[in-house]
């Protein structure tokens, strides 16, 4: 068509369907990161042996809560802890949990003490999929609300108004229409005596009012700048944009950093790894990290990475972050080989020998 990718996405997004409102701010925004419309020219245009193009593409995915229980536990002496036998993989799960007990409970993150990892537990669903944070979150927050109410419940009467009336904030206990009027987390954790509140969560079932705590079908856009060699074949990553949907965001850091493990993810399967199969055999070939081929750090690039948050995106819930990102760098990257070199090499990874047969098939001279 000759036309820019850009255009051409604005065009036809509302085809994307319930997402589509989403893709359209995201497009923006990464086209601003990229500095789009400066950069993007037809394919084949750019100048000398060392070709510059940038390429986009758009993702989906799934990401439903897993089902997940909690236990929520205040003590007497204040002392806090929440339970599960959900397990942190390493992408913030028990961070994640800590937080939404904390906030639920107005205390300060190190005050909770969160137990994940043992079987012995509340029951919580396994890590895969993008499940789990919808799933422990959710469970989290109802498991909290419940053991406020009762904690609410028992100190009211000796502040001379309903439950209802009351919040938690800033590790103290106040009434909502006059926050003057207050005592400290400890005090009335003391007026339990010596029976601790012990609470559970679940995630909410589908058609429940709870629902709302989590959602499905997340939306993102990236974009990618490279330089080709024509001469060696050689890829180079110069820049990654992307612009993410996950609903609700728990812990804006975990998340982001999700996202940048994603993006660098893309980097390698789309420029390096392969695993090469004797065909005779069946035998892999090259099953170690000498000839099976991984991104340095000089291979990366910039990544630029935005979240998505605020109207339009916290009143979904929380949704799953795993793998979405990890969706569009093959199509983006590719897409920039194209833009940049005139043709289209057809497969994965993009290695040197696949860039400098495609251009001897009828790429640029």
């Amino acid at each position: 068509l000759n036309m820019d990718p850009l255009d051409f996405f604005r065009k036809n997004i509302a085809k994307t369907g319930a997402r589509s409102q989403n893709y359209s701010e995201e497009l923006e925004i990464a086209a601003q990161l990229m500095d789009w419309k400066k950069k993007w020219q037809p394919r084949g245009k750019s100048a000398g042996p060392i070709k510059r193009g940038v390429g986009l593409s758009i993702h989906t995915w799934g990401g439903g809560a897993n089902n997940s229980s909690c236990n929520c536990t205040i003590n007497p002496d204040g002392s806090v802890s929440v339970s599960m036998a959900t397990q942190d993989l390493g992408v913030g799960t028990r961070t994640s949990v800590g937080i939404v007990a904390a906030e639920t409970l107005g205390l300060p993150l190190e005050k909770v003490q969160v137990n994940i990892g043992d079987s012995k537990l509340p029951q919580a669903g396994a890590s895969g999929g993008s499940t789990t944070i919808g799933g422990v979150s959710s469970s989290t927050r109802l498991a909290a609300t419940n053991a406020l109410n009762k904690l609410l419940a028992a100190v009211a009467p000796s502040m001379d108004v309903k439950p209802e009336e009351l919040e938690a904030y800033g590790g103290k206990i106040r009434v909502a229409a006059n926050p003057t009027k207050s005592i400290t987390w400890n005090q009335a954790c003391a007026k339990l005596g010596t029976s601790p509140i012990s609470e559970m969560g679940k995630t909410p079932a589908a058609n429940t009012p709870e629902r709302d705590l989590v959602s499905s079908q997340v939306a993102g856009v990236q974009m990618a700048e490279v330089t080709v060699d024509t001469e060696t074949g050689l890829v180079h990553m110069e820049k990654m944009v992307a612009v993410q949907d996950c609903g609700l965001i728990i812990d804006l850091k975990t998340a982001e950093s999700q996202v940048y493990g994603a993006c660098i993810m893309g980097v390698c399967y789309s420029l390096f790894e392969e695993k090469v199969m004797d065909q005779q055999t069946g035998k892999h070939l090259n099953a170690d990290m000498e000839f099976y081929k991984l991104a340095g750090i000089g291979d990366i690039g910039e990544i630029v990475v935005h979240m998505m948050s605020g109207k339009g995106y916290d009143e979904r819930g929380v949704i799953g972050l795993g793998e979405p990102p990890t969706v569009s760098p093959g199509a983006a990257i590719s897409n920039a080989v194209a833009n940049a070199i005139g043709v289209r090499v057809p497969t994965l990874p993009i290695r040197p020998d696949k860039v400098l047969d495609a251009l001897a098939k009828g790429g640029l001279a």
